[in-house]
């Protein structure tokens, strides 16, 4: 009776190993973790940022990344000091796919969709020149249609102003 009890306890703990393995996997699914690279494809009017569009990748290798189109639909200035510190908080939506396979391209069984997100931004500029030093944001996602409704998660950019992209990473987790 021993040797059942014992053969009993084994498969009972292997068994709840296997669905805290499964259940783990299915949670690293559905928050997934992105990284790359947004560049400028358009500059609408210099004073007005809601005209620009930029583009999104991910660096490859396997990453999963944002791959798509950018957009700044609003902006609200927020503090502009005469040292050159300019703050800011808008509204930002993103079209495309999340590149879960990270092979730099939108497959068909990839999510696809719009996200949309709330944003804080800050950076440093020349007062003179108005050449940015540096510049960060944080965009929180706020709402998502096709594959990406109900989706959460946030992104974090910050700017390399001589190369003139910035460089994201955040989360993603899809809803449903």
């Amino acid at each position: 009776m021993t040797r059942q009890m014992a053969i009993l306890l084994v498969t009972a703990v292997l068994g709840v190993a296997a669905l805290a393995t499964a259940a783990t996997g299915a949670a690293a699914r559905g928050n997934t973790q992105v990284d790359g690279v947004m560049a400028l494809v358009s500059l609408g009017d210099p004073f007005d940022p809601t005209d620009d569009v930029y583009s999104m990748d991910g660096y490859g290798g396997g990453a999963a990344a944002l791959v798509g189109l950018w957009y700044t639909r609003t902006f609200e200035l927020g503090v502009f000091t005469p040292s050159g510190v300019v703050t800011g908080t808008g509204t930002e939506e993103f079209v495309g796919c999340l590149d879960d396979d990270g092979d730099g391209s939108c497959g068909a069984a990839e999510p696809w969709g719009t996200l949309w997100f709330a944003y804080e931004s800050s950076a440093k500029y020349d007062p003179v020149t108005f050449a940015q030093f540096h510049g960060r944001c944080h965009h929180v996602i706020t709402s998502g249609t096709g594959d990406f409704a109900g989706a959460s998660g946030q992104v974090r950019f910050k700017d390399d102003p001589e190369t003139g992209c910035s460089y994201y990473s955040g989360h993603v987790a899809l809803g449903g």
